[in-house]
């Protein structure tokens, strides 16, 4: 009888968790971006003075990514709060919570949550930048802006009409959020270039790239957040 009692609860808390998750406790704010085995994606968008409902950020935490200004007040079930401010384009890494978020401002509020997961049997092989790698080669464009034992997140920068020097990335899948619009020439060490072209605040997985250079065609700087999963490998 207490073995099936213990099944009881044990299911009771896995519907419970899931009933809190954002995508299922509050569609009208969250939605998903894409998903796969090494990550998921949900955006969060809320209108002036607009209130969530309680929802659960469960473990082992997200990276966030403000694709505006943030004046939110996070109340947790104890009714605890705290009034957060944020700039566009801010990075954090945000611990497992659960709470109700209300936007303060006079403004809409929109960003990006990007959740790394640890499948069973990932974290054999060791993330190991080469020599190569953008943050050895050219610092001033590819800067960390943090990192710890489930991602390496890099602010990516390039001047108008800037070409980059010759570098690698990690052999791992990534997340782009493109904080300007792209346009961009991309060439790979034996020549052969492919262009890509994106609008600002939209989200992608890339796959590992070989050595390349990348320059930008625009008139204007190009801005994105590149965050490398460390157990997608």
């Amino acid at each position: 009888m207490r073995g099936f009692c213990m099944v009881l609860f044990a299911a009771w808390r896995i519907a419970s968790a899931q009933s809190l998750d954002p995508l299922a406790a509050d569609p009208q704010h969250y939605r998903l971006e894409f998903e796969n085995q090494w990550v998921r994606v949900i955006r969060e968008q809320m209108k002036p003075h607009e209130t969530m409902a309680m929802h659960q950020h469960s473990g082992p935490g997200a990276v966030i990514v403000l694709l505006t200004d943030r004046y939110n007040r996070l109340t947790a079930p104890d009714g605890t709060s705290q009034e957060l401010r944020n700039r566009t384009g801010e990075i954090m890494w945000s611990l497992p919570s659960t709470h109700r978020s209300e936007n303060l401002s006079d403004a809409a509020f929109e960003g990006v949550q990007i959740e790394p997961r640890r499948p069973a049997g990932a974290g054999g092989a060791k993330f190991a930048p080469d020599q190569l790698d953008a943050t050895i080669v050219d610092p001033e464009h590819y800067h960390v802006e943090l990192e710890n034992e489930y991602v390496r997140v890099l602010r990516v920068t390039i001047g108008p009409h800037e070409k980059l020097r010759l570098h690698t990335h990690p052999d791992t899948g990534a997340v782009l959020v493109h904080l300007s619009d792209q346009n961009m020439r991309l060439t790979l060490k034996d020549g052969t270039t492919r262009l890509t072209k994106y609008a600002a605040r939209q989200v992608r997985w890339v796959e590992p790239a070989t050595a390349h250079q990348d320059e930008n065609l625009s008139d204007a700087p190009l801005r994105f957040v590149r965050i490398e999963l460390k157990l997608a490998r």
